[in-house]
């Protein structure tokens, strides 16, 4: 019989191999199903879960969080033939992010739309299994259950979806898979290709961008068939895409039938006043007229590049402030006469001389010329 320090010590180790992250009850659950102890039920059913704090065989759990995602309905067969179905939800909680699986009849509120992203949930009797990738997931079959937002859970305690995209400039292969959300700026043809069994494959190439930078992504099979008619300028939000380095040096995305992707509604565009620029940052949008003739010029970079530069004055209702168009930018500003008025996308502002703020331009930002 395992005496009662060897049960502590054991709870100990198990908190310590987790990062501290466990309390002692979810240890102590862990150590009695080791041990072949039944727990008793007013001890399982006790409270509930922070994502952070799930282990695997952890069974009978209940976990609240956001919907982040809702992947599309899958169907199986069992082995008598018949036909169910599997649904995937991401949810998440202040502590992290969970992979939620609803079998059979569960898999029916996504069907049905009963659940959707952005709704606070909570799952009931929900057991922890480990996923093909090593990654610990909440399975959810006909004992278990789920509230919708539930009166009692306050929604300001979860996070929102946007806290989960990515910046493309911050995309690194330390991670293996990405969540971004981009402007369309490239379609290239749906190319279809032979696999070495003979079937047919399909893949279509789409740049996007945001404010940080820009990003290949690569649609294969049938999202390569969902994407074939988008356009530039059109946004999507990709989810948990697999983030590859080609050969040439660039990182891309690869999107898989497990890949969320959502087409998303036109950016609402908002020009701040120059009066109100008071810090560094950006991006930045705003228009005025041209007040001073641009001035274009070669210089060297501190890598010892040389590049174009135009700067000219630029005033709306409230203010000036010099504006420094760089490379293929600098060509547009070049051409610019002085009344005329532009839009500038996604610039940022910065200390120019005296201390004084300017704006300047990256690879992302937009130089406009309006035409009323």
């Amino acid at each position: 019989m395992t005496s009662r320090e060897e049960v502590w010590r054991k709870i100990k180790e198990k908190q310590e191999s987790a990062g501290g992250f466990l309390t002692d009850e979810t240890a102590a659950r862990l150590v009695a199903s080791e041990l072949g102890v039944e727990v008793e039920q007013a001890l399982v059913d006790s409270g509930e879960f922070p994502i952070a704090e799930l282990v695997l065989g952890l069974n009978n759990v209940s976990v609240v969080g956001r919907v982040v995602f809702v992947y599309p309905l899958q169907s199986y067969l069992r082995k008598n033939g018949a036909e169910n179905h599997l649904a995937h939800l991401i949810i998440a909680d202040k502590t992290g992010t969970l992979r939620v699986l609803l079998w059979d009849n569960r898999a029916s509120l996504v069907r049905d739309g009963k659940i959707s992203r952005g709704q606070v949930v909570r799952i009931l009797h929900g057991y922890v299994r480990e996923a093909r990738d090593g990654q610990l997931e909440l399975h959810l079959g006909d004992r278990g259950q789920i509230q919708v937002d539930p009166q009692d859970a306050n929604k300001r305690d979860y996070p929102t979806n946007e806290s989960f995209l990515e910046n493309i400039s911050s995309l690194t292969t330390k991670k293996k898979k990405a969540s971004i959300a981009g402007t369309v700026e490239n379609v290239s043809p749906i190319r279809v290709f032979q696999r070495k069994d003979k079937t047919e494959g399909k893949v279509l190439q789409i740049t996007l961008k945001d404010a940080s930078g820009r990003i290949r992504a690569v649609f294969w099979n049938n999202k390569a068939d969902d994407l074939k008619d988008m356009q530039v300028g059109e946004r999507l939000q990709i989810i948990d895409a697999k983030i590859r380095q080609r050969v040439d040096g660039p990182l891309e995305l690869h999107v898989e039938d497990k890949t969320y992707v959502e087409k998303l509604p036109p950016l609402k565009e908002e020009f701040s006043k120059i009066s109100k620029l008071i810090s560094e940052g950006g991006p930045i949008q705003v228009e005025g007229l041209v007040k001073t003739k641009p001035l274009k010029r070669e210089v060297l970079t501190a890598r010892g590049e040389k590049v174009s530069v135009t700067t000219f004055e630029l005033e709306d209702d409230s203010g000036r402030i010099w504006i420094s168009a760089w490379r293929e930018h600098a060509d547009i500003a070049s051409q610019v006469s002085v009344g005329v008025k532009v839009r500038l996308k996604n610039v940022y502002a910065r200390k120019g001389f005296g201390e004084s703020l300017e704006l300047t331009t990256r690879a992302s930002s937009h130089v406009e010329i309006v035409k009323d």
